[in-house]
C-alpha cells in the first residue's frame, strides 16, 4: 500500500512540476534553445548617417555609424524567426543547417 501511495504521489509530482517549471522558465527568462533550420542568410551592409543639432552658436553636424549585420532566417515548426548572429556564425553556417536559437 504504502510503495502505490509513493507511485502516486511521484507521479503527481512530476506531472505537477513540468508545468510549473516550464512557466517559471519563461517568466524567469531561462528557456530551452530551439532547434531551429536555417532558410534563408544574409547581410545587412553598413550604414552611415549625418544629422544635425541645432547647437548655441548654429547647427552640429552628427555622425552616425551602424556596422554590418548577419542574419539568419530559421524555422521552428511553423514558426519562422530572423536572427541576428556574429560574423564567424555567419560565415560557417549554411542553409539547411540546425541551429539552436536561444529566447530572451
Amino acid at each position: 500500500m504504502k510503495e502505490a501511495a509513493g507511485l502516486l504521489s511521484a507521479s503527481l509530482r512530476s506531472m505537477l512540476l513540468s508545468p510549473v517549471s516550464q512557466t517559471w522558465g519563461t517568466l524567469t527568462g531561462r528557456q530551452t534553445p530551439l532547434a531551429a533550420r536555417i532558410v534563408r542568410r544574409y547581410a545587412l551592409p553598413s550604414t552611415r548617417t549625418f544629422s544635425v543639432a541645432e547647437g548655441f552658436f548654429g547647427f552640429i553636424p552628427i555622425e552616425s555609424f551602424e556596422s554590418e549585420r548577419y542574419i539568419l532566417e530559421v524555422t521552428h515548426d511553423t514558426q519562422t524567426y530572423q536572427v541576428e548572429v556574429p560574423h564567424q556564425l555567419f560565415l560557417s553556417s549554411r542553409i539547411g543547417d540546425i541551429v539552436e536559437v536561444h529566447t530572451h
